[in-house]
């Protein structure tokens, strides 16, 4: 299975994926008709109107496309101009079925999974948690690497699956030394209700969430996490890896002891944290906590609804703020600049900041240890 992201096909380069999927042919030319549309869009000098009315039209015959696939071999959906194509396999239910070569698949429904907490352990693999408008749920496992045939994997893989007090725990692990992690790559997807809440944990792999609202709380030791497409209250961890976040909204918190972090079209209370990597952030309206021991900071503030607060150890601080913004800012740095097109009263010298901008508001500081601090209009 993958995801087709219309607004970032970057020319066409995830599109080569389908040169392994029959009868897509149709499908593919769709999509690089739409491709072209949405070049012309960005760089064109014709109208954004007429070009996006073209983009419209095409999404629309896409759709349209999609549908006559909907009977075959695969299981296609548009929604939230992303297309979602899975291979149909026929696989046992409850137990390990070789789907094609070299590819082992274990599938589990999870009937009347929107009454229920859901969480997931892995002692190894990613993780896929995916929200749909149905009430019912599934697990899927596919593996693939130095392995034979199913049955090596029903002996090598310990497979838990627990019911108690409207939670379901799901858990898969290695239970013969050494760990069948080192010969086999493992993969989890899961479909749930969109509303359900979820804990999802692996010890090496990536974790993505998609389509989802309620309670996610997401661990991984080494990998990297990506949300799109939320609305609630998530904390995603990670001991090594990168966090990603778009289109989400709520009480999120992200922490990160090596990589970076990226939000784009957020909204709500932000709590950011890297141990060494860069923050940054796009289409920001909300509250905002940003924090990076070793990394530079940027962020594109559209609107504000509690405190902005940015601190970096070693790095610098780059801030897009709206021309009518009512704060109280402060910043420190071994230089500081602000626009002069602000609204500005207060005290500027080469390492501070401290005044307000349209009379005053809610506070805004930016502190660098050893980096310099920059607010611009994104005006």
């Amino acid at each position: 299975s993958f995801v087709i992201d219309l607004q970032n096909l970057q020319n066409l380069n995830n599109i080569r994926n389908l040169k392994n999927l029959d009868n897509l042919e149709s499908l593919e030319v769709e999509l690089q008709h739409l491709d072209k549309l949405i070049d012309e869009k960005n760089n064109s000098a014709v109208s954004h109107e007429s070009t996006g009315f073209s983009v419209e039209r095409a999404l629309q015959q896409l759709e349209r496309q999609i549908q006559k696939f909907e009977e075959g071999d695969f299981n296609i959906k548009l929604h939230n101009k992303k297309i979602f194509i899975n291979r149909r396999y026929e696989v046992e239910e409850a137990s390990w079925s070789e789907a094609s070569p070299g590819v082992y698949v274990y599938r589990k429904t999870l009937d009347g999974a929107a009454d229920e907490d859901m969480q997931l352990d892995l002692s190894f693999g990613n993780i896929n948690i995916v929200g749909t408008d149905s009430e019912d749920g599934e697990i899927v496992l596919q593996a693939t690497g130095n392995v034979d045939n199913p049955d090596r994997l029903k002996e090598n893989l310990l497979i838990n699956i627990a019911r108690n007090d409207n939670r379901t725990s799901f858990a898969v692990s290695s239970n013969q030394q050494p760990s069948i992690s080192d010969r086999i790559n493992l993969e989890a997807t899961i479909t749930v209700p969109r509303h359900t809440n979820f804990e999802a944990n692996t010890a090496g792999g990536h974790i993505t969430v998609n389509h989802l609202k309620g309670n996610q709380q997401l661990v991984t030791a080494g990998g990297h996490i990506a949300l799109d497409d939320f609305d609630g209250t998530a904390t995603a961890k990670t001991s090594g890896g990168h966090i990603t976040g778009k289109q989400i909204s709520g009480d999120i918190s992200f922490q990160t002891s090596g990589g970076h972090i990226k939000i784009e079209q957020a909204s709500g209370i932000l709590k950011l944290r890297t141990g060494g990597g860069h923050i940054t952030g796009k289409q920001i309206n909300g509250e905002v906590n940003a924090k990076t021991s070793g990394g530079n900071i940027s962020a594109e503030i559209d609107s504000i609804e509690g405190p902005l607060e940015f601190s970096t150890s070693a790095g610098n601080i780059s801030l897009l703020l709206p021309r009518s913004i009512n704060a109280d800012i402060t910043a420190h740095g071994t230089q500081t600049s602000i626009d002069n097109s602000f609204n500005f009263q207060g005290t500027q010298t080469k390492g501070k900041i401290e005044g307000t901008i349209n009379g005053g508001g809610i506070p805004i500081t930016a502190h660098c240890g050893y980096g310099n601090v920059s607010v611009k209009t994104n005006d």
